[in-house]
């Protein structure tokens, strides 16, 4: 969803509430899958320079574990904090001009132009960004069993447990013939 913030942006002190109540987000590139709607509440303000968007949102996503590989739910809470730089008013011209340089290519807010804000991809983006690394259903998650695929946390298996092997086994080896020496 792309939101026109050129109201906002014409009118210094300018300030909004906006209900957020957007569609869950299904992203299979980065295999994001919400499964609740996204909810919860945004206030844009004008502050002459910038846009401050505050507030905060909601929902829920599915994972599957890192360990186990069972799919789960997880919920996913999130403040939103951001501010977007103004273009093309007369006060953040002034502003912008007195103290900052142009900003390089690659650092142009990409989410934030012509006043418009797509909300949809910085929803997507911070609901990326509270996702584990490696999401896992449960802290004591046993997984799966390497040798016969069990999960761990269902049943046990009946695997032979391999001696675990030691970048030291060949000194540890050494030392035993010379104590039998």
């Amino acid at each position: 969803m792309k939101l026109d913030l050129s109201e906002i942006a014409a009118h210094l002190g300018k300030r909004i509430n906006y209900s957020l109540n957007e569609k869950p987000i299904v992203d299979a590139e980065s295999g994001l899958r919400c499964i609740d709607p996204i909810v919860g509440q945004i206030a844009f303000s004008n502050t002459g320079r910038t846009i401050d968007v505050r507030g905060k949102f909601q929902t829920v996503v599915s994972l599957e574990c890192g360990r186990c590989l069972k799919a789960y739910v997880m919920p996913i809470e999130s403040n939103i904090e951001e501010s977007l730089p103004l273009e093309g008013q007369p006060w953040a011209l002034a502003a912008i001009e007195s103290d900052q340089e142009e900003l390089p290519e690659d650092e142009v807010e990409p989410l934030f132009v012509d006043n418009i804000f797509d909300l949809g991809e910085y929803l997507r983006q911070s609901i990326l960004v509270n996702v584990p690394i490696k999401p896992l259903c449960d802290e004591v998650c046993k997984g799966l069993c390497p040798r016969c695929g069990i999960n761990l946390n269902d049943q046990t298996c009946e695997c032979e447990e391999e001696p675990e092997e030691s970048p030291f086994g060949a000194l540890k080896s050494l030392l035993e013939e010379e104590q039998e020496n």
